[in-house]
């Protein structure tokens, strides 16, 4: 398998972390895919000898849900007619959500897209299509009011202001962006076909209201309990929203 790796959604909060990790690794080039390449016909030149692609572009809030459907659509639409170009096995790693059964426009984008993915591997013969049922994301470089209620909390309590917890917010269930990445370079490089779909574990399951608290808590100046791992990469990621306006530290 080659050791190229496109990154659809590069420029994102996973998709960043994403390239940190695969070019990491020795010999492994990470191939940044944005919006532009998308748009300017250069899609199958930017993949052509890529060995695996992970398809994180897209979009998951907008006051236009029908416009969030077509434009997830339209992606994956982009995506497929590029590889069917270039011809080459090629595994592609499609990022959803762990609840994509749920009634929205934008966990049916993932559902039907991932369909598409796999009736397009079924008919070429040379594309591995990998369905990535991923938890809620959390840690530097998450966009408040988009990614998490993590990176919303963050970004309000390092401004001085109040989380906005509702009553009936219960738990959340979360994995750590860097855990996450490096499963998505597991499922990427290993050369044996990790099955279809794949369903990553979330590491925690906490009460939003705790998230709360815990970060209130560290706005006033404790740390985190030695052996809470959750509480250690809480405050890490707080500490990046105090230092450096939510970006992961250098």
């Amino acid at each position: 398998m080659s050791r190229r790796i496109a990154v659809t959604g590069a420029a994102g909060f996973i998709g960043t972390h994403l390239v940190r990790e695969i070019e990491s690794h020795p010999g492994f080039e990470a191939v940044r895919i944005g919006r532009e390449e998308f748009e300017s016909g250069r899609l199958a030149g930017m993949l052509a000898g890529c060995g695996a692609v992970v398809h994180l572009a897209g979009i998951s809030r907008s006051s236009d849900q029908a416009e969030l459907y077509r434009i997830n659509m339209a992606l994956i639409q982009k995506l497929i007619v590029a590889l069917r170009f270039n011809g080459s096995p090629v595994r592609v790693l499609f990022g959803s959500a762990a609840d994509e059964e749920k009634p929205t426009r934008y966990h049916a984008s993932k559902r039907d897209g991932r369909t598409l993915l796999d009736a397009a591997a079924a008919e070429l013969g040379f594309l591995e299509s990998v369905g990535v049922l991923m938890p809620n994301t959390f840690g530097p470089g998450g966009k408040p009011f988009y990614n998490s209620v993590v990176a919303t909390f963050c970004r309000q309590v390092a401004d001085g202001k109040k989380p906005t917890v509702f009553s009936a917010a219960g738990r959340v269930n979360l994995i750590y962006v860097e855990d996450l990445v490096t499963r998505l370079f597991e499922l990427a490089s290993t050369p044996e076909f990790p099955g279809n779909p794949v369903r990553i574990p979330a590491e925690f399951e906490v009460e939003v209201v705790r998230i709360a608290e815990m970060l209130e808590h560290f706005r006033d100046g404790a740390r985190p309990e030695p052996g809470d791992r959750f509480a250690g990469l809480l405050w890490r990621t707080f500490q990046s929203y105090r230092q450096g306006n939510g970006r992961f530290p250098q």
